[in-house]
């Protein structure tokens, strides 16, 4: 563990005191009940248990260039008051934020890029707090972070730092340290209220339910079975399965597939029945598997795999099995995943997901900045064509995205670019 002095954060409800700064490389490192302290309320995905699946699963670690750095923060009595997952990559391979362009323009200059520092949780593409913190931390204590990560670039000469999937808290906190934003479009279902399926496809406009029913039909006409196995009852040949499909749809799209069996197991382990395998089966053979997980009042559509590009299998499976489930449940939301403006037409809506990026060196800084003018202003064009594309009619003279003031957050984001 290597321990960094952080500047002092005051709180008047407390004695004033330095806040001590330490990256531990590894979150075995941490103990479980400190950090859990930290995470709890803000989801499945930050949690000690998911970040140990990861590692010692085989998914983030420093042979596959994912080098564990997590940032913990200390008061003077010794308590943990915040957390932060973040890792050291010496490339940029899995990532769901491109930045080839940065790399092949900082090294053809003739910098180093790599290491770099990266702050979110691998293959987990979900939007979040990043910075975690204790109830009743001190008010400087994301400060204290962000200016020792600043201050560890600085003193190792790392290029750059970034931070995926940002929650709007975090975002806020960056961009006011001077961090600049990436703006994406992903999508997502949300309850309002409905008693079931039917109630839900009443919402929709005329055309889309039809649609939407239509493919519904043709998938029971089918003869296609669901076999649900709930994270407790997982077991290695579910995962074998599961595991063959998802690489089938990966190779033939030109990807690599990294779950491997030890992370599958482990995470139904840590988080029980929360996770979900779903198989499509036909003729008692599966042709499509999903992994979805449940948390934080909301049903995360995670993982698809499948033998073949059947999109009503697709669909069924993924979107409108899960909004039956998030309905049945009583959760609020269904986080579709990464991107796909398909999901508009099957009842989710789009919302604006982030990254926030921070350089070394000011003239690389200036250079992604003046790029980013452009990229964001596509992504926010991109956003609202996509609310005016809503597949719900109007009720009582307000949308489904007005009514969640989706309207006043692009309002708030327009004209901001890289800032």
């Amino acid at each position: 563990m290597s321990v960094i002095q952080g500047p002092a954060a005051r709180d008047g409800d407390r004695n004033d005191g330095p806040l001590s700064v330490a990256m531990v490389f590894g979150i075995s490192g941490v103990d479980p009940l400190e950090w859990d302290a930290c995470a709890a309320g803000k989801g499945p995905f930050v949690s000690h248990a998911y970040l140990r699946a990861l590692e010692e699963g085989g998914l983030a670690g420093p042979d596959i260039g994912w080098r564990p750095a997590h940032m913990i923060v200390r008061e003077a009595s010794g308590r943990l008051v915040g957390v932060a997952p973040l890792y050291l990559r010496d490339r940029s391979t899995d990532e769901f934020w491109s930045d080839q362009a940065w790399v092949d323009g900082y090294q053809g200059s003739g910098g180093r890029y790599f290491p770099k520092l990266v702050m979110e949780i691998p293959y987990t593409p979900v939007t979040g707090p990043r910075i975690l913190l204790r109830n009743g931390a001190p008010s400087g204590t994301a400060d204290a972070l962000i200016g020792t990560l600043r201050s560890l670039a600085h003193k190792h000469g790392l290029s750059s730092i970034h931070v995926g999937f940002p929650g709007e808290e975090d975002r806020a906190r960056f961009e006011a340290a001077g961090w600049l934003t990436r703006h994406a479009v992903d999508y997502e279902w949300r309850n309002e209220g409905y008693r079931d399926f039917a109630d839900f496809t009443a919402a929709l406009s005329s055309r889309r339910r039809r649609v939407m029913l239509w493919e519904r039909r043709k998938i029971a006409a089918s003869g296609l079975r669901f076999r649900e196995v709930p994270g407790s009852r997982v077991a290695e040949a579910d995962v074998a399965i599961f595991l063959d499909l998802l690489s089938d749809l990966h190779l033939r799209r030109g990807r690599r597939q990294a779950l491997t069996m030890d992370f599958v197991l482990r995470l139904c382990a840590v988080l029980g029945d929360a996770v979900t395998l779903t198989f499509a089966e036909s003729g008692g053979v599966a042709i499509g598997a999903l992994m979805t997980v449940e948390g934080d009042d909301c049903l995360y559509v995670r993982t698809w795999g499948a033998r073949e590009e059947a999109r009503f299998v697709h669909f069924e499976t993924c979107y409108y099995r899960s909004i039956e489930r998030a309905i049945a449940h009583g959760l609020s939301r269904v986080n579709g995943g990464r991107g796909g403006p398909h999901k508009l037409e099957r009842g989710f809506l789009p919302v604006l997901a982030h990254a926030c990026h921070w350089f070394l060196h000011t003239n690389m800084r200036g250079a992604v900045a003046e790029g980013l003018d452009l990229y964001n202003a596509k992504a926010l064009a991109k956003f609202a064509q996509e609310q005016a594309r809503s597949p719900y009619r109007q009720r009582d003279g307000r949308s489904v995205l007005a009514r969640h003031g989706e309207a006043g957050h692009l309002a708030s984001l327009n004209g901001r670019g890289a800032e």
